[in-house]
């Protein structure tokens, strides 16, 4: 069995995202959960866009790049590229399928298994591809603002209800099969708002880490000249 000396499952967080690019928003979300499950490890997961939305304005290569320079710094923190890897359409439960296949072969199979979603996502979950299959391979932790509020009807009302976890301190007792709400404080950034910022000319710092910018400098990513 895989347990921390707490006495806990081992816990593996997905926080998925297109990080284009990184900001201090994703970070400090990070931090939030290492704070309620200070022995967990988070891996950030690059998405990439779908058919019908605008291509990022950085390559995958360096999304990964960015992301990297962020998570080498924190030992708790690692990069999961698989979703930019594949060629075919890159679903969440395909994803939760392999890590935790890969989980089961390092001898962990029970560790437990918490996937992030905001409460927008969360509330159009049933439009997902076999979306009922997630809560057979993770938990599912829904994160939102204090004014958020969690859909209280229909099918994702009824899963919620049906899975739902009311004390989050036991969740890293549970391998799979629970749903959690989350309220935390989150910082007001987003990657669009950072790209429009740089493409009129303002800059960001402070919004995202000075490594990050420096990267973006010298990349010219999001309309700057790149550096010499």
């Amino acid at each position: 069995m895989s347990v921390s000396t707490n006495g806990k499952k081992a816990m593996h967080i997905v926080l998925g995202g297109t990080f284009d690019p990184v900001h201090f928003g994703h970070l400090r979300m990070t931090q939030e959960m290492l704070n309620r499950f200070p022995t967990a490890k988070i891996s950030l997961m690059p998405a990439a866009y779908p058919p019908h939305r605008p291509q990022p304005g950085a390559s995958p290569q360096q999304r990964i790049e960015m992301l990297q320079l962020v998570a080498g710094k924190y030992p708790q923190l690692t990069v999961d590229n698989r979703e930019l890897q594949r060629k075919e359409p890159s679903y969440s439960v395909v994803t939760l399928r392999e890590i935790r296949h890969e989980l089961e072969q390092k001898g962990v199979g029970d560790a437990c298994l918490v996937f992030l979603m905001g409460t927008d996502a969360f509330a159009k979950l049933n439009e997902w591809y076999q979306w009922q299959e997630l809560i057979k391979l993770t938990n599912i932790l829904v994160v939102g603002r204090p004014s958020s509020q969690l859909p209280t009807e229909g099918e994702v009302a009824e899963f919620y209800q049906n899975f739902a976890i009311e004390d989050l301190e036991s969740l890293p007792q549970h391998s799979f099969g629970k749903v959690g709400f989350c309220q935390m404080p989150q910082l007001d950034i987003s990657s669009t708002y950072i790209r429009e910022q740089i493409n009129q000319g303002f800059s960001p710092r402070f919004l995202l880490p000075d490594g990050i910018l420096e990267y973006i400098n010298q990349h010219g990513l999001y309309g700057l000249n790149p550096k010499s």
